[in-house]
């Protein structure tokens, strides 16, 4: 929270005020729920067969009719990933710590780490979890420094960070390759990325 008040006005408040762990928690459960879970597009389930593009002079024929629907979903969630991931929140993070934050950096990459691959361990990874998780996973290694092209602008505590959760899901990885062929073939796909980043 930011406030514009004046030093000696009546009611001012401190012009900083980071905003509450139990918040910033209920925030990242409200992402885990409705916009990384497994189930998380379920609910439009019904009306993917129907998501046919207008008509209007038959005007697609460089393109496919179908909807995409994996390409729209990863859109939102590239959308919020870019957000939690952003060196200026992640910065934010560490520097409002020193002026009462709890949530930390650190923190906040494993509660999303977990929101992107707890609930898969003991079940097949579908189509949206692939896709996210692949999508992070090159996010991670790119704020660490790890990547062919190294993102910027990222703080040390938030490279480390990074780091953290990058050898955390190689650990996760190595111990559960999956039991059907399609997760299999996922969790060969991220061991292969972790391998090249950290070996």
């Amino acid at each position: 929270d930011v406030e514009r008040g004046f030093p000696g006005q009546p009611g001012a408040k401190d012009p900083f005020t980071p905003v509450s762990l139990a918040d910033q928690k209920r925030a990242m459960n409200a992402l885990r729920t409705y916009v990384f879970a497994p189930t998380a597009f379920d609910a439009a389930a019904p009306v993917w067969k129907y998501l046919q593009q207008q008509r209007r002079g038959f005007g697609f024929f460089s393109q496919t009719e179908d909807p995409k629907i994996h390409d729209r979903s990863l859109a939102i969630q590239r959308n919020v990933l870019a957000h939690l991931l952003h060196p200026a929140v992640m910065k934010r993070l560490t520097d409002s710590k020193l002026y009462g934050n709890q949530y930390s950096v650190a923190a906040m990459t494993a509660d999303l780490t977990d929101a992107l691959f707890a609930a898969d361990w003991t079940t097949p990874v579908n189509g949206f979890r692939q896709n996210v998780q692949l999508e992070y996973l090159d996010r991670l290694i790119d704020i660490a420094g790890l990547g062919e092209k190294p993102a910027t602008g990222y703080d040390r505590p938030s490279q480390s960070a990074a780091l953290a959760q990058i050898q955390r899901i190689r650990q996760l990885v190595r111990t559960n390759p999956g039991t059907d062929a399609e997760t299999k073939a996922h969790r060969a796909h991220l061991a292969l990325k972790l391998d090249k980043a950290l070996d």
